[in-house]
């Protein structure tokens, strides 16, 4: 295949998952995390990539967002959201039980909801992107689970695309809560 299919090949796949995201559970994660004291946001990986972004926008956007086992990750508890990104092994496991014992509600986000992972959660939200080949999954002509974390950082980005119309929230608000310890400098800054 040349660059140009490949191209159209990676944007079909993508669509293709993203369209079949159910609307309801969108607005049921818009709800959750607009009712969450604080959101820990969890991931391996590749995952981890989009997940990071996710948990930075909602910082952008003035929610109380952190990364499960950064050093500045405080205690979760009862009116807290972990959202899990592509809950299948062991470890998420652990991590969304132990989140439920503290009293936390849970969100996971991937191609397998029927899972043991997404039957526990509170939420879970079919992003059916290509992980082990299996159904539900939309098949993918790229390597392992690439399409699911392509998917998956699409999403998000949309999911915050949401938030920022409901909320109101400005471009300049979001700039503001950006780090400012980059170094831009000239017409940029």
């Amino acid at each position: 295949m040349s660059y140009r299919d490949l191209v159209q090949a990676v944007i079909d796949e993508n669509r293709r998952v993203l369209e079949a995201v159910p609307e309801a559970d969108v607005q049921r994660l818009i709800g959750e995390i607009e009712r969450a004291k604080t959101i820990q946001l969890y991931a391996m990986g590749r995952m981890q990539a989009s997940m990071r972004g996710f948990a930075m926008r909602l910082k952008h956007m003035g929610f109380d967002a952190y990364v499960v086992f950064d050093t500045t990750t405080p205690v979760i508890g009862a009116g807290d959201l972990l959202i899990v990104n592509c809950a299948v092994t062991a470890v998420e496991l652990n991590v969304i039980k132990l989140a439920k014992q503290a009293g936390a509600r849970v969100c996971t986000i991937g191609a397998h909801p029927e899972n043991e992972h997404g039957l526990l959660a509170d939420l879970a939200v079919l992003v059916p992107g290509q992980i082990f080949g299996t159904p539900p999954e939309v098949r993918s002509i790229q390597p392992m689970a690439s399409l699911l974390e392509q998917a998956l950082f699409l999403f998000e980005d949309i999911v915050v695309m949401l938030l920022i119309e409901k909320r109101g929230v400005s471009m300049a608000e979001m700039q503001r809560r950006h780090t400012n310890l980059e170094g831009v400098m000239g017409e940029f800054a």
